[in-house]
């Protein structure tokens, strides 16, 4: 009786360490997106003004514009391809370039969307570029009342 006990103790306090790590270990996943989507729009920033060779408001306000709707846009393709929103499209071009080299596809349509949702983005990934555009569309905005 006092075996089982103990193995039951045990094993508990290994399931709570488990999700303890698992949260933690989605944290830290969370904190890098976020860190990267932010590189990643100071990169855009940069890359627009020098692109403009210009640094006044205007080349600011446009350089902001410029990160948040590439950014948004990356958060947009990776909804699309979550909601299978372009699978039509790419399963059909597929199986019309297979059917040049005489071949069919490996899966029918349905088996490859039941194939494709075991694949998709977890949604945090999905939604943090939305998120990283937000604060360059703020900033564009007023950038871009401060002119007039």
């Amino acid at each position: 009786m006092n075996d089982s006990s103990n193995s039951n103790k045990t094993d508990l306090k290994i399931l709570i360490d488990n999700k303890k790590n698992n949260r933690r270990t989605k944290i830290k996943l969370i904190f890098l997106i976020i860190v990267t989507s932010l590189i990643l729009s100071f990169l855009l920033v940069y890359f627009a003004l020098n692109w403009q060779q210009s640094y006044t408001k205007l080349a600011y306000c446009n350089a902001f514009y410029f990160s948040g709707f590439i950014l948004f846009f990356i958060g947009w393709m990776i909804l699309m391809a979550n909601k299978n929103i372009m699978a039509p499209l790419t399963y059909g071009l597929k199986s019309f370039f297979l059917m040049f080299s005489t071949k069919k596809p490996k899966l029918d349509y349905y088996n490859y969307l039941k194939e494709r949702e075991k694949h998709l983005f977890p949604k945090y990934i999905m939604l943090t570029p939305f998120f990283a555009s937000i604060p360059n569309f703020i900033i564009a905005v007023i950038l871009h009342v401060n002119l007039a």
